[in-house]
């Protein structure tokens, strides 16, 4: 079965399609059929990326822009199908835009229903909420794919994902997967690149390797956050580490400083979690893996520890969450449970998705 996953990911950084063919006998029998990113419409971008920084907002603009996001997917499924018009996608796997993720309630925009009519293809969509009924945080859900296509027999593995928000997924021996976020990603960075150098985003590090981290800063933060008291499994999002929080590090100063420090605290935050598990190998995945200052002082903090990249399972870093959709698409169609509750919290296994016909 065909199935084409779509990523858009907490950053908004771009548009990230994988075509997968999934084998009902073995997940791990799958092949990357062809893999692609397209640009997001600057327009809509800057809608999503005000509204989240807002959290405020009426209801017509949030159901609005969810239509205008869901035309926009459509039209780059269309554009991918006819660059790739020798395969038949059999299945869409379409997560939308994450706006609001809560401890009660998550709200994605895109309508699975409209993707389907727009394309002609059965697309499964609205994974989180399923979840979240049964008890859990409704994330993290990319366990799902760690613990199916990456977790071993024989020695205890992690993945890192550093998207906007940073999550682990923890895969001990003869344990159940555990799963969680561990803090912010590049979300801080970001928005205090863009206000401080009016950039999207700090290219390889350059600027926070030109700056000094603010080790007591830090201390002090942590401290003060309550997320990071909690015991997984647990979640957080752009709620909490949003522009008020990002402002917390203008105090600092000096701008290089300041993205420095900003750029350590996802770090110290994600060190500090790996450090609790007897970790040798993290295979590392999202945006992040580009950020060569958070890559080298990740290595710097955790020196027994191995930082790999997931193609040794034939899952491309910039790709894994897009393949993820692809992947609990694929297992909804077939009535595959396909959430973990050792990482979500959730009182039982469940099918997540909801399943909109052409």
């Amino acid at each position: 079965m065909f199935v084409l996953g779509i990523n858009t990911g907490t950053s908004v950084d771009g548009v990230d399609l994988s075509l997968v063919k999934w084998d009902i006998n073995n997940l791990r029998n799958f092949e990357i059929v062809r893999e692609v990113s397209y640009e997001f419409d600057p327009g809509v971008k800057k809608e999503i990326q005000t509204l989240i920084s807002k959290q405020k907002c009426y209801l017509e603009e949030v159901s609005d822009l969810s239509f205008k996001f869901t035309r926009f997917i459509s039209f780059l499924v269309q554009e991918f199908i006819k660059e790739n018009s020798e395969f038949n996608i059999d299945l869409i796997g379409f997560h939308g835009q994450t706006i609001f993720h809560g401890e009660k309630s998550t709200w994605q925009i895109g309508n699975p229903s409209i993707l389907a009519k727009l394309t002609g293809i059965t697309t499964i969509g609205d994974f989180r909420p399923a979840d979240m009924a049964v008890g859990g945080c409704g994330a993290p859900i990319s366990s799902f794919l760690d613990d199916q296509l990456i977790r071993s027999n024989t020695e205890t593995l992690a993945t890192l994902n550093i998207g906007g928000i940073a999550n682990i997924s923890v895969m001990e021996l003869e344990k159940d997967t555990l799963a969680y976020d561990t803090g912010p990603g590049n979300t801080l960075i970001d928005v205090l690149v863009k206000k401080l150098f009016h950039k999207d985003f700090d290219e390889d590090g350059s600027i926070a390797t030109e700056g000094k981290i603010d080790h007591k800063f830090l201390e002090n933060l942590v401290a003060r956050t309550e997320y990071f008291e909690q015991l997984p499994p647990k979640s957080t999002g752009r709620e909490l580490f949003c522009e008020k929080y990002a402002d917390k590090f203008l105090d600092l100063g000096n701008k290089e400083n300041i993205v420095a420090t900003a750029s350590y605290f996802t770090v110290m935050t994600i060190s500090h979690e790996l450090q609790k598990y007897p970790l040798g190998k993290v295979y590392v995945s999202g945006g992040g893996v580009q950020n060569k200052f958070l890559m080298t002082k990740l290595r710097e903090a955790n020196p027994d520890i191995q930082f790999l990249n997931h193609n040794e399972f034939r899952i491309k870093s910039q790709y894994k969450e897009a393949m993820l959709f692809s992947l609990l698409a694929f297992t909804s169609f077939n009535n595959i449970p396909n959430n973990i509750p050792s990482s979500t919290g959730a009182k039982r296994a469940t099918i997540l998705g909801v399943i909109a016909r052409p």
